[in-house]
């Protein structure tokens, strides 16, 4: 059953140069119980679709398009309906885990907070729960009292209580956006495992939003390629991987150690994409990636290609697409 569908989402963001598209007919579904990456660099949009989705836009952005939840549109809610959705029905956990605490609070009543706004809970009640979160996330009583304040942990441990407060009221969705950003690889690897474990657990979907496509590999079923706020590829996680079409799909590939070194020999050097991604503002009027891409060819530069079924379940918005096997 689908959870979450969306339709031709663009966002446009006014600025005083005039208005930037950041995101251009962005759609996809994610099932119940499913997960899906969402993978890219930086200023392609991932983060724009996850803040979308959760009604957490800036003040000058304009979204159009549909975002079906649970058989609601999302983008024609006021927002008081859509604060009684945000922490119960749907869940985030940051990149910065201090940017989503409250210093001044000590960890349980954060945790404990949403459970008595959202399903009222008493005081001692939702404390008592606060704690069984915390514990359950590798926060465990004695050694990390609930009455300690965010300064007084590791960044890894402050990850912890944000994934304790994004599921203390079993959502549906929880989109993660680069979780693993500001840790050390020895807790992004059980941040990760952590993530996919409570989901698994709880039966929730997953939206995992990163630029690390060993990440996507080990933790997603499906994932969407986005470049200069489009879709340029998508599919199941094996069948793309095995067959990445889109140059600048093959090209995050090349330049991702974790990817490469499941399948390329010792030695193997990594590749950089040429160039930057393009300013919205400035945005060519045909194949956004043409600039940088080493096939690109005349007629790619009129309008921007249309999306290309390549196998079931795979496609990819490209003129000239790889049609072999990711090389090995």
């Amino acid at each position: 059953m689908t959870l979450l569908s969306v339709r031709d989402l663009c966002v446009t963001l006014e600025t005083p140069e005039g208005p930037a598209p950041i995101l251009e007919d962005v759609g996809f579904d994610l099932a119940a119980g499913g997960s899906l990456g969402l993978v890219g660099e930086s200023g392609c949009g991932k983060s724009m679709t996850a803040l979308a989705v959760m009604g957490l836009l800036p003040e000058r952005a304009v979204a159009t398009g549909e975002i079906v939840f649970e058989g609601c549109n999302l983008l024609a809610l006021p927002e008081g309906a859509l604060c009684k959705l945000r922490g119960r029905r749907l869940a985030m956990v940051f990149q910065e885990p201090m940017t989503a605490l409250n210093p001044v609070k000590t960890i349980g009543a954060q945790v404990a907070e949403g459970l008595r706004w959202h399903l009222g809970l008493g005081r001692g009640e939702a404390e008592a729960r606060a704690v069984k979160l915390l514990d359950r996330v590798g926060v465990p009583r004695p050694r990390f009292a609930p009455g300690l304040y965010p300064h007084q942990l590791s960044g890894g441990q402050r990850q912890r209580v944000v994934i304790a407060m994004a599921l203390a009221c079993d959502p549906a969705l929880l989109i993660a956006d680069e979780p693993t950003t500001a840790l050390d690889v020895t807790s992004q690897a059980a941040i990760l495992d952590l993530l996919a474990e409570v989901a698994a657990e709880a039966g929730l979907a997953l939206l995992l939003i990163t630029h690390d496509l060993a990440v996507v590999w080990q933790n997603t079923r499906s994932m969407i390629v986005m470049y200069a706020g489009r879709v340029v590829e998508r599919g199941g996680t094996h069948e793309v991987f095995a067959r990445m079409a889109h140059p600048y799909s093959r090209g995050l590939f090349a330049a991702s150690p974790g990817a490469l070194d499941a399948v390329l020999p010792p030695g193997r050097r990594l590749a950089a994409i040429p160039g930057l991604v393009p300013d919205p503002l400035h945005r060519p009027a045909g194949c956004v990636f043409a600039g940088r891409c080493p096939r690109a060819a005349a007629d790619c530069l009129p309008a921007q290609p249309a999306e290309r079924r390549l196998a079931p379940g795979h496609a990819v918005a490209c003129l000239h697409p790889h049609l072999e096997a990711t090389p090995a």
